[in-house]
């Protein structure tokens, strides 16, 4: 009886099945687009990369705006850290001196020692914002790398459907019946 069942399914569902004349489809040309196969990025790897070069990881998932971006946020980042190291340490060396030649005179003392902190601070906020560009260039290649895979596998989808079109293949379903079928449009 169970078999019954089984034999009885399949009999209905050849029954509801419509064949009609399909398009003609050069079968070279679908094994070559089916052999095609979409190119995935790790994402691990793109943070990998990023990690030792920032902006790799973006020039790896095909985003060179983004990874251009950050090597010149790093670069700018560099050099204003090593202007601002420079001008410290002459501002420290000022401050020193006049603290060590003029040690009662508070306010020369002081005001040395503000331009020097200044200095400081400056530098500290360019080695900050380079750290914070590596930072971001880390999770932002992941998040492209990501990106980019589904915009691939999007792309994918989209080739195979439109083989799909060029096939003439019909599924449908209505309240009576279900039919997959070759059609062929003039």
């Amino acid at each position: 009886m169970k078999y019954m069942r089984y034999l009885l399914f399949i009999l209905i569902l050849l029954l509801s099945i419509q064949l009609s004349y399909a398009n003609e489809v050069n079968l070279e040309q679908t094994l070559n687009e089916s052999e095609k196969s979409v190119r995935l990025i790790s994402p691990v790897g793109t943070m990998v990369r990023s990690a030792f070069v920032p902006g790799w990881g973006q020039y790896h998932s095909r985003n060179y705006f983004r990874g251009g971006l950050v090597q010149l946020g790093i670069v700018s980042s560099v050099v204003g850290a090593y202007l601002a190291h420079q001008s410290f340490s002459s501002h420290y060396d000022t401050y020193v001196l006049t603290a060590s030649n003029e040690p009662d005179d508070s306010f020369t003392v002081l005001e040395s020692y503000d331009t020097a902190n200044q200095k400081y601070k400056l530098q500290m906020f360019f080695i900050y914002s380079g750290i914070g560009f590596w930072v971001y260039s880390i999770i932002d290649s992941y998040v492209s790398s990501n990106f980019y895979n589904a915009n691939s596998q999007i792309q994918s989808i989209k080739e195979d459907a439109q083989q799909i079109e060029k096939l003439g293949l019909q599924v449908g379903i209505s309240p009576t019946r279900m039919y997959l079928g070759f059609a062929k449009t003039f």
